[in-house]
C-alpha cells in the first residue's frame, strides 16, 4: 500500500468515527429535550425565598424557623392526607387545598400558639410562588 492511500484510509475512518459521534450526541439532544426536569421541593431553599415574598407586616412577626416549621407541617399534612391514596395505587389524587390550610391551622393552635392564623395563611400562599419558580405547579407540571 501506498502512503498516500494510508493517509486516505485514517482521514476516511476519522471522518467515519466524527460522524457517528456526532449522529449518536445529537440524537441524545433531541430525546433528553422531550424530558421535563423533574422539580424538586428543597426546604432550605423554600424558606428565604417564602420568607422575601411575605408582606412586610407578616415578616414583622415571625422569623425564617417559624416559617421553616410552617412548611414542615404542611408538607408532613400533606404526605398523611394522601398516604392512603398513594398506598392504594392512586398518585392522581388532588388534595383540597382549603383542608390542607385547615389541618395546618389546626396543629398551629395546638403547637404554635404563637403564630397567627393570617401568618400562616401568608406563608401557605407565598409557598406557591416557590412552586411556580421550581416547575412544580402551572403550565409545565
Amino acid at each position: 500500500m501506498t502512503t498516500a492511500l494510508v493517509v486516505l484510509l485514517v482521514v476516511l475512518a476519522g471522518v467515519l468515527v466524527v460522524g457517528i459521534a456526532f449522529y449518536a450526541v445529537g440524537r441524545e439532544v433531541v430525546l433528553l429535550e422531550g424530558r421535563v426536569a423533574p422539580s424538586v421541593y428543597e426546604l432550605e431553599e423554600a424558606v428565604p425565598f417564602i420568607a422575601d415574598r411575605l408582606p412586610d407586616d407578616v415578616t414583622a412577626r415571625i422569623s425564617h424557623a417559624d416559617v421553616r416549621w410552617i412548611l414542615q407541617v404542611d408538607a408532613e399534612e400533606l404526605e398523611a392526607a394522601t398516604a392512603e391514596q398513594v398506598a392504594d395505587g392512586d398518585e392522581d389524587e388532588v388534595v383540597d387545598p382549603d383542608g390542607a390550610v385547615g389541618r395546618v391551622l389546626a396543629r398551629t393552635g395546638d403547637e404554635r400558639p404563637d403564630l397567627l392564623d393570617e401568618d400562616v395563611v401568608a406563608v401557605l400562599d407565598a409557598r406557591l410562588a416557590y412552586l411556580q419558580a421550581i416547575g412544580a405547579v402551572g403550565d409545565e407540571a
